[in-house]
């Protein structure tokens, strides 16, 4: 297969719904898991490697390193990976689908209205640090470290979660140092170049620690509204990264908080042994500030900030899902049987409900999920209450002949 997949394809146990995205290396759909042995549908993510690339060892090599490397973490703030095959020459993973938007996303929207509350920007980097430490921390049967390392910590690979979970995802340049050393090509840099770290930039080998740098990245863009390194090309943008200057953000916002500065300013020392040397010092001492200023960032409010901000975007989606699925039945001329049975995450609703789909409160996430199953049940109710058995008719007449005696009793008494 030389194209990309198209809709209605079906890569393993997945039909393939709508497509949400392309990058240099694959396309990603929604796509609807569908397994007999659990009774229900749920919807997936599916990554695609491009068709172009499917015949290339190096990338086949990079994309299997990958599925097997993020298949070994687990972790709330990770996107979950469920399987990965080949199917007539497209080889895919599929995984947890995160209904929801990038915060690349949200930082743009929210830019047009009002910057997200600084609680807010250093609960998600607390949460994603949690997250990268654990795949950071990844280890072998053996017990061994993996080296496991993102190399492309940016907006565009955190999501936020209707339910305001954040994960990160996209482990596609990631690698396990020693083990995949010649899955790119000599001197190729890969990940986007405004927030890589200075070792990455110069294409040194990187650890852990790069991904702290960067991630340092996206707190103070995030904290400032202002990008850290952008120049008027690539390789501008290379030479700040590599030796630019690191302002203060108080010399951009007289009023940021200085317990914060020292915290970004240390993600983001050039020099790798005066950076946080675990992601999980940094998510500590983001945990540290939290607390120290009495400060309580609950799901429900990042879940808050998330439908404010591009609740329509994610509605707009919603609907498509449904227009796909409604499509899909209507072509392979099966009855229309409603929405998959998922929650906001893409993981299985509850066992003790196994026919209904997880609703998530307005508080928490906004609108219900793929409601479009509301109508048929209430059409089912109504033809229910229209129909009338013969039981019900006798007893109705057994009980008003009753009463109709009763007073004619009583009135005779009264004589």
């Amino acid at each position: 297969m030389n194209d990309d997949p198209r809709q209605g394809t079906r890569l393993g146990d997945n039909e393939l719904i709508l497509r949400i995205g392309r990058g240099g290396m694959a396309t990603v759909w929604v796509a609807r898991e569908r397994l007999a042995s659990r009774g229900r549908d749920r919807l997936v993510a599916v990554k695609a490697m491009l068709g172009e690339l499917a015949s290339e060892p190096e990338f086949v090599r990079m994309f299997i390193d990958e599925v097997r490397l993020v298949r070994s973490i687990r972790h709330p703030n990770v996107v979950d990976v469920y399987d990965v095959g080949e199917t007539q020459g497209v080889m895919w993973m599929s995984m947890e689908w995160v209904e929801g938007e990038s915060l690349h996303a949200l930082i743009a929207e929210a830019g047009k209205r009002r910057a997200i509350p600084p609680e807010i920007a250093v609960r998600i980097i607390r949460d994603v640090a949690a997250g990268m430490h654990a795949a950071h921390e990844s280890r072998d049967s053996n017990g061994e470290l993996r080296g496991v390392v993102h190399r492309d910590i940016s907006p565009h690979n955190i999501l936020i979660g209707t339910n305001g979970v954040v994960k990160l995802v996209d482990f596609g340049v990631a690698k396990a140092l020693g083990r995949v050393a010649d899955a790119t090509r000599a001197g190729q840099l890969k990940g986007k170049f405004g927030y890589m770290s200075p070792e990455q930039a110069l294409g040194k080998s990187v650890d852990r620690r790069s991904d702290v740098f960067s991630l340092g990245i996206v707190l103070f863009e995030l904290t400032t509204s202002r990008r850290l390194f952008r120049g008027d090309s690539d390789v501008e943008t290379l030479k700040l990264v590599v030796s630019g200057q690191v302002p203060p953000p108080s010399s951009i916002d007289p009023a940021y908080p200085p317990a914060l500065e020292r915290v970004v300013m240390k993600a983001l020392e050039r020099d790798p042994s005066a950076r946080y040397q675990t992601a999980a010092e940094f998510s500590q001492d983001l945990s540290a500030l939290l607390s120290a200023q009495r400060v309580v960032v609950p799901e429900s409010g990042i879940a808050a900030l998330v439908k404010r901000v591009v609740g329509d975007r994610i509605e707009q989606r919603r609907r498509a899902i449904r227009a796909a699925l409604k499509m899909l039945a209507e072509a392979n001329a099966v009855e229309w049987q409603g929405d998959p049975a998922f929650t906001p995450t893409g993981r299985e609703a509850p066992a003790s409900a196994p026919s209904q789909p997880t609703q998530p409160t307005p508080s928490h996430a906004g609108p219900p999920l793929l409601a479009a199953s509301a109508p048929s049940s209430r059409g089912s109710r109504r033809q229910r209450s229209d129909r009338v058995s013969l039981p019900a008719v006798l007893g109705y007449t057994v009980g008003v002949a009753g009463l109709a005696i009763a007073v004619i009793v009583l009135l005779f008494l009264g004589r």
